[in-house]
């Protein structure tokens, strides 16, 4: 339980002064979209190889550690190696290997090769887009992407607002559920010996409290909103205004004339 808590960093922004943390969030949106769409337009392996070419690059500029990223691939192991040992062992072709029934094909390996590495660095981008970015910025930049929807009667700040608060509900939500479970296990609880029914008893001992102390943080945020007259988002203005400068411009350009470039030679 406790690993699981200190796996989850998805979302968590990593303060760093690189050239990626002084884009506007709004190009950094965008210049992600077409780079995924690059991963997955990409051929196998000229082409992937020259998308991870470009990762690393990004890598170097966002001046992070690889290990940062560790967290986040962390969880999805599991996921990946299922699907893989699926593709290795029902996708036919020409044999590479046989082992009494199990057989593998080389198109179920190159398949397997090719859709690990595009998930992985799928992942990498989104955790590189939101360890460059604040949940504020992200949000503010969302929101004035999306005012055109505004026309269409859509409620564009308030969906915002609430992505926002969800977004800061996380690291309270994990430290407040770290703080119940260290104080069960104070009081002798062990969620890993007993029966399957004592496990989801002292389970429900730890979720109740979690629930109720959560649905208490909420409580106090809405009276603390009204309190202050919140009204929505009619007439509202933000203390840092956005302002896309030459850089947001040549990094999103740059994303888009590889998704072309990668979309023109795939064919």
């Amino acid at each position: 339980m406790q690993q699981m808590f200190n796996n989850i960093s998805l979302g968590q922004y990593i303060p760093v002064d690189s050239p990626l943390h002084q884009l506007d969030p709004r190009s950094k949106v965008l210049a992600t979209l077409f780079f995924i769409l690059a991963i997955f337009a990409a051929s196998f392996p000229l082409e992937l190889a020259l998308v991870y070419l470009i990762a690393f690059f990004l890598l170097f500029l966002s001046r992070l550690h690889i290990i940062e990223f560790w967290a986040t691939f962390k969880p999805f192991l599991i996921i990946i190696l299922i699907t893989v040992i699926f593709q290795l062992l029902f996708i036919p072709g020409s044999h590479l290997f046989q082992f009494y029934f199990i057989s593998i094909s080389y198109e179920g390996l190159r398949v397997a090769v090719s859709f690990t590495l595009r998930f992985v660095l799928l992942l990498f981008m989104v955790r590189l887009l939101t360890a460059t970015t604040t949940p504020v910025a992200m949000m503010d930049g969302l929101e004035q992407m999306l005012q055109p929807l505004r026309k269409l009667g859509l409620a564009v700040h308030e969906l915002v607002m609430i992505m926002t608060i969800s977004l800061r509900f996380i690291p309270l939500f994990i430290e407040e559920a770290q703080r119940i479970r260290n104080a069960q296990l104070c009081r002798g609880a062990d969620f890993r010996v007993g029966s399957l029914s004592h496990r989801l008893k002292v389970l429900f001992a730890w979720l109740s409290p979690l629930l109720r102390v959560s649905m208490q943080r909420a409580e106090d945020l809405s009276q603390a909103m009204e309190a202050r007259a919140y009204q929505g988002g009619e007439g509202r203005t933000h203390l840092n205004v956005l302002q896309l400068g030459a850089n947001d411009y040549l990094y999103f350009l740059f994303m888009a004339v590889l998704f072309g470039a990668v979309q023109f030679f795939s064919f």
